[in-house]
């Protein structure tokens, strides 16, 4: 087992753990978007945004349960993803 293995399975556990949802595409596409999606959630944790809108964000960023779009968007800050997966009623709030 090499090191990014050994990361993505502790991911893995850690996403299980705290009962996110499943990732979906192909196996290698999900083993590695566990960490991207992980490593983004992280970003975003270690910011300043308060409570409640703290948790309704976080919870916005992890309805994206699609493999390539956290690897397409790994290099990219977490409010790409976040602002991709925002209902149409959830922008129009954004709005003046």
């Amino acid at each position: 087992m090499g090191d990014y293995d050994a990361i993505n399975e502790h991911n893995a556990a850690r996403a299980h753990a705290e009962d996110w949802p499943e990732l979906t595409g192909s196996p290698d596409q999900v083993r590695w978007a566990i960490t991207v999606r992980q490593n983004k959630i992280d970003e975003f944790d270690a910011g300043q945004t308060p409570e409640p809108e703290r948790g309704r964000m976080r919870a916005v960023l992890l309805r994206e349960t699609r493999a390539a779009v956290w690897l397409d968007n790994r290099a990219h800050p977490w409010g790409v993803v976040w602002l991709a997966n925002l209902t149409e009623a959830e922008r129009a709030a954004l709005l003046p």
